[in-house]
C-alpha cells in the first residue's frame, strides 16, 4: 500500500520559507507538489489522481478538503504545521504583504493606504477573515461569524492539533520543533539559513491600542496558541535531558553553518560588484 503523502499545512509567517528550504534538501523535486503562487493555485485547483503518484510532500497555504481524517486532492495525508503567537504573526503578515511587490495584496494595501488597524477590523471581502481568528479557521476549515467568539470551532481546532495532525511545531521554538519534525519526516539534513525575515528597519510602529484590538479580535487564536504551546512544552519535558543536549548540540552546529553561509554570500556579492579600488 502506498504511504500517505505528507502535507505541510503552512500558516503564513511561521518560518515556512526557511522550513521549505530544508525540505527541498530531503525530498526530490519530482516528489514535491508546491502550491503558493497564483499560477500554481490555478494550475493545481484540480489534479488528476495519476499526477499525484510519486508525490511525497504537498505544501502550501491551502485549507484541507477534510480535517478528520485529513484529506486534500481526495487523498489521505499526514499533516504537519507550525503555529506562532497570533498577534506577532498578524503584524508580520501585514508588514510583509505591504513590502513584497510580488504578492497579490501588495497593490491593494498600498494604494488604499490600509493601516494595521484597518487590516484587522475591515469587513472588505479581501480582508474580513484575515485579522479575526484566522488560525482557528485555518485549522478547522469551518466558517463562523467573525463578530462572535467561535467557541465550537476553537474546540475543533484544539482536537485537530492534539489528536489529528501528525506534528505540530512552534515557530518561537523553531530548533526544538525542527529536530522533532526531522524524526517525523525522516529528514536528511536540518541545518538552515533564516529566509524571508523582515528587516528591522522595515518594521513600522504598531500602537498599543492596535495590539489590544488584535488580541480582542483574535481571542480564540490566542487561546489556541496557548493550548498548542502547552502541548509542545509537555512533549519537550517528556523527552528529558538528552533531548535538551541534542538541541544544544544542533544550535552550535547550525550557528557555524549560518556563519559559513553568510561568509559565502558576502564573498559572492563582492565578486558580483567587482574589486574595490581605493583612491590614490
Amino acid at each position: 500500500m502506498t504511504a500517505k503523502p505528507f502535507f505541510f499545512l503552512h500558516l503564513p509567517r511561521t518560518a515556512g520559507t526557511t522550513l521549505n528550504a530544508i525540505l527541498r534538501d530531503s525530498f526530490g523535486r519530482e516528489e514535491i507538489l508546491s502550491v503558493y503562487s497564483e499560477q500554481e493555485y490555478r494550475e493545481f485547483r484540480e489534479i488528476e489522481a495519476a499526477r499525484l503518484d510519486g508525490i511525497r510532500l504537498i505544501q502550501g497555504h491551502l485549507f484541507l478538503e477534510e480535517y478528520d481524517p485529513p484529506r486534500i486532492y481526495s487523498r489521505d495525508v499526514s499533516v504537519f504545521t507550525f503555529l506562532r503567537e497570533p498577534v506577532s504573526r498578524l503584524v508580520s503578515e501585514y508588514l510583509f504583504l505591504k513590502s513584497w511587490p510580488e504578492n497579490h495584496m501588495y497593490s491593494y494595501l498600498n494604494e488604499n493606504k490600509v493601516s494595521f488597524r484597518e487590516y484587522l477590523a475591515s469587513v472588505e471581502p479581501r480582508l474580513v477573515f484575515r485579522g479575526k481568528n484566522f488560525m482557528t479557521r485555518f485549522y478547522t476549515g469551518l466558517h463562523f461569524d467573525v463578530n462572535v467568539f467561535p467557541a465550537e470551532a476553537l474546540e475543533v481546532a484544539k482536537h485537530n492539533l492534539e489528536h489529528v495532525f501528525g506534528f505540530v511545531g512552534i515557530q518561537e521554538r523553531f530548533d526544538e520543533s525542527l529536530l522533532l519534525l526531522g524524526d517525523f519526516l525522516g529528514l536528511k539534513s536540518l541545518c538552515y539559513e533564516k529566509r524571508n525575515v523582515l528587516a528591522a528597519e522595515k518594521r513600522e510602529a504598531v500602537s498599543d491600542d492596535d495590539i489590544a484590538l488584535a488580541r480582542e479580535l483574535n481571542a480564540a487564536d490566542v487561546e489556541l496558541y496557548a493550548f498548542a504551546r502547552t502541548l509542545f512544552e509537555n512533549r519537550i519535558a517528556s523527552l528529558g535531558r538528552l533531548f535538551a543536549l541534542k538541541v544544544r548540540e544542533f544550535e552550535l552546529i547550525n550557528t557555524k553553518y549560518q556563519k559559513m553561509c553568510s561568509a559565502i554570500s558576502t564573498e559572492l556579492v563582492g565578486e558580483q560588484n567587482g574589486p574595490i579600488i581605493l583612491p590614490k
